[in-house]
């Protein structure tokens, strides 16, 4: 009987909690004090964070993201922006996660605590899980998250589902910029993604490579082949811009390139009519000369 009374009452609690519709209401319902009715508002919430039920938690961490979003800082509650984004329910787990995106820094002391969390997530069956670890952790990566989940994520450029694909295959570009070392050993798999039977992960694969071309193209010229029959076939204007650029950076390498290019170049310059497309065609042709 008492630990049934308890239950109500604690439930009877927390439909007296404010969500974030009440506190965005509240908010605007106070504009004369509204300093003094947020500072009122995070004290109710860190009350929330000290609950067991982690449906409290998560709706605490809901509305901090709120007022992170209006330039309040919400460091203080890394931690519990951690036990949300370990809940197994999705909901819960995505806002830790969108919390985690918006307020973690290379300076969160908390984040190392996140590696086996991610990893988990990113190797759960449900493809919800991964992708919204992936997302969150393309905010947040540091050099020493890149260093310990690159081989997890590299894994997941092969998964049979091209949802996940395509985020690894972006994600994996932020990895390479803050733990260089794992460009050689994720490359070939990188690479087999430009040939990838769905468009949305080569497109990624395209940019991802044409990114890293930008710092150096010269590693890049053995990939000539391979761009060169995707702009002949690729009918995506945003993916032939991108090899057109591309091309544009490598014909000064090597002077056989702007002969072979002269075609194909010409052939969009005559049949698109779109006016970046054509810009691309026309920059990379005087790049070649």
């Amino acid at each position: 009987m008492a630990l049934t009374l308890k239950k109500v009452k604690g439930t009877l609690e927390r439909v007296l909690d404010k969500n974030l519709q009440d506190l965005v209401r509240g908010i605007r319902n106070h504009k004369e004090n509204e300093s003094k009715y947020i500072a009122e508002c995070i004290d109710e919430i860190k009350q929330e964070l000290k609950h067991d039920n982690i449906s409290v938690k998560a709706n605490a961490i809901t509305k901090l993201t709120y007022l992170q979003m209006l330039g309040y800082d919400i460091n203080w509650a890394a931690f519990h922006v951690i036990e949300v984004m370990s809940s197994t329910k999705f909901t819960f787990k995505r806002a830790g996660y969108l919390a985690a995106a918006q307020s973690f820094n290379d300076g969160t002391d908390v984040l190392m605590l996140t590696t086996n969390l991610i990893r988990k997530d990113l190797s759960s069956s449900n493809m919800y899980d991964a992708a919204v670890a992936l997302n969150g952790l393309s905010c947040f990566v540091t050099p020493d998250l890149a260093r310990d989940l690159a081989s997890d994520i590299s894994t997941l450029m092969t998964s049979t589902k091209p949802y996940l694909r395509k985020k690894a295959v972006l994600i994996m570009y932020k990895i390479f910029l803050k733990y260089p070392d794992s460009l050689r050993p994720a490359f070939p798999r990188l690479k087999e993604k430009l040939e990838d039977p769905d468009q949305g992960v080569q497109s990624a694969a395209v940019n991802v490579i044409c990114e890293l071309a930008r710092k150096n193209p010269k590693n890049y010229l053995s990939l000539a082949p391979l761009f060169f029959k995707l702009m002949t076939s690729s009918t995506n204007n945003w993916v032939l811009i991108k090899i057109i650029k591309l091309f544009g950076a490598l014909t000064p390498l090597e002077p056989r390139l702007g002969k072979k290019l002269i075609e194909p170049l010409t052939n969009l310059i005559h049949s698109t009519s779109a006016m970046s497309l054509l810009y691309e065609c026309i920059n990379t042709v005087i790049a070649g000369k």
